[in-house]
């Protein structure tokens, strides 16, 4: 039997990205070998009031990664402000990741964006970072998510029953805290899994961002996953698939474009290694215009004008190695 192809992930937010560059980014897309793209489909950006949704960015994008086979991996997230109250109040952070009480009308957007994409999007990732605070506020909460990620999963399968359930990306391993976070939540994989959340994923998720430093790099990364996979087996779930949906880091005097091409073939080529991993995507597919929550305005392989950088050429020497 011939073995599955490799995924070669790539992050990109193309709902909240021009639309003159869909076309370019896809071809540049498929260029580098890439099969997957991680993509946010917000609860704020389909259903921004009650009861009002709008699809029509993303059903456009969807139709477009279709016919060019690119797989995706939808991720469900995002509080409108009419879900949880939080509409011109003063806050800490964004607005759409304050929890709303109830899970009613989450679980509706969840059944709602399944079932509509339920023939071209095969697999759903459930929030993004919920152990980190500038995802899940006011501060991260197992037993509240928890409440989400149930409902989630029940959405999904009611919707879809052959879905793959992905568990939100956590920070680092899930066993570490993050290092650059204010805010410590280490241990939560293991605080998922007292919480009963084990019945409630498919795939786990993980996002063990390691810089091109002696002292880390893919080695660094390894240990990481190596120690979520201890975790799952001592919960009993050694057979599930672990994805890192999220690796990458930025370009800058110390980290240059140069080492941050060396990283992402090394990383690919060291998590494919291991036989947990079935999926790793690299973050992000182009710069940003500016930072967001880390260093996002240069973590591309593309430059923001849409410049291949050194990294684009690894992506696609590794792509082809990997699925050779």
């Amino acid at each position: 039997m011939k073995p599955q192809p490799k995924i070669i992930g790539i992050n990109h937010d193309f709902p909240w990205s021009e639309p003159k560059e869909d076309d370019q980014l896809i071809a540049l897309m498929k260029a580098a070998g890439v099969t997957h793209v991680r993509m946010p489909i917000r609860w704020v950006t389909v259903e921004p009031a009650k009861g009002r949704r709008d699809f029509a960015r993303i059903d456009v994008i969807i139709e477009k990664l279709t016919k060019a086979h690119i797989g995706i991996l939808g991720s469900l997230m995002s509080f409108p402000a009419w879900s949880n109250g939080t509409e011109g109040k003063k806050l800490e952070g964004w607005f759409d990741t304050y929890p709303p009480e109830g899970v009613a009308d989450w679980g509706r957007y969840v059944a709602t964006v399944v079932r509509r994409y339920r023939k071209e999007i095969h697999h759903w990732e459930i929030w993004n970072e919920q152990n980190g605070v500038d995802f899940w506020r006011p501060l991260p909460d197992v037993d509240q998510f928890m409440r989400f990620l149930k409902s989630a999963y029940r959405a999904c399968k009611a919707a879809d029953p052959s879905c793959t359930v992905v568990l939100g990306g956590l920070q680092m391993n899930g066993v570490i805290a993050n290092p650059w976070s204010p805010v410590k939540t280490p241990n939560f994989l293991q605080a998922i899994y007292d919480a009963g959340g084990r019945r409630w994923f498919d795939v786990a998720n993980i996002h063990p961002y390691s810089l091109p430093r002696p002292e880390e790099g893919a080695e660094y990364m390894i240990r990481m996953i190596k120690d979520t996979i201890a975790v799952m087996a001592k919960n009993g779930d050694a057979q599930k698939p672990l994805w890192v949906t999220e690796i990458g880091c930025g370009t800058n005097e110390l980290d240059t474009p140069a080492a941050q091409a060396k990283l992402l073939e090394e990383s690919f080529r060291a998590l494919y290694r291991l036989p947990q991993i079935a999926a790793v995507f690299w973050f992000t597919l182009k710069d940003y215009d500016r930072a967001i929550v880390g260093p996002e305005d240069s973590m591309g392989i593309l430059t923001a004008k849409l410049a291949p950088k050194p990294a684009y050429e690894a992506l696609k020497r590794i792509a082809a190695e990997l699925n050779r």
